[in-house]
Parts: structure tokens; C-alpha cells; sequence
């Protein structure tokens, strides 16, 4: 619901000039719908599972110029940090 609440009121406001969500939660799927209206939105699935239908829509409907992607293992992979980071050490195992 906040991610709902924020999304709308940043668009709405005009705090923002596109959006991106990360979910993969139905529930999103009418607040996207208002905010594909005004502005791009981006939605990225941080799951492996298939995107949730409800989310899913035109990349040129409303304001156009929306995406979608599905985050793969390979991405989280490609955004850690080197090892190590000044003093500190990833744990054992990670």
C-alpha cells in the first residue's frame, strides 16, 4: 500500500518525470495503471517467477515509453560490491 500511495503522489504532484517499481505484486496493478497514464513506468520482476499478469500492459499506452524486466541471478551477481570494501569483508559463504 505505501509504494502504492508514494508512486501516485510523486506522479500525481509532478515530483517525478517517469517511475520505476520493483515488484512483482498484483496488487500494483491499478496504481501502475493510473501512473502509466502521466508518466513512463518501468516495472522490474525481482523474482524468477513469471510477471504477474495484472502488471503487465502497453509500452505505449498513457504517457508510453514503459518496460518490464525480469531481474536473473546474473544481475544481483553483477551488482556486488568488490571484496573487499575498505575494512569491511563479505561473510563466509556469500
Amino acid at each position: 500500500m505505501n509504494v502504492a500511495t508514494h508512486l501516485l503522489r510523486d506522479v500525481y504532484s509532478n515530483d517525478v518525470d517517469a517511475a520505476i517499481v520493483v515488484s512483482n505484486d498484483s496488487d500494483l496493478a491499478l496504481p501502475l495503471r493510473f501512473a502509466r497514464l502521466v508518466v513512463p513506468v518501468g516495472t522490474i520482476n525481482p523474482q524468477k517467477n513469471y510477471l504477474a499478469g495484472a502488471l503487465r500492459g502497453s509500452s505505449t499506452e498513457g504517457a508510453g515509453r514503459h518496460w518490464w524486466k525480469q531481474l536473473a541471478p546474473a544481475d544481483f551477481l553483477r551488482s556486488q560490491l568488490t571484496d573487499p570494501v575498505g575494512k569491511y569483508r563479505r561473510p563466509v559463504g556469500w
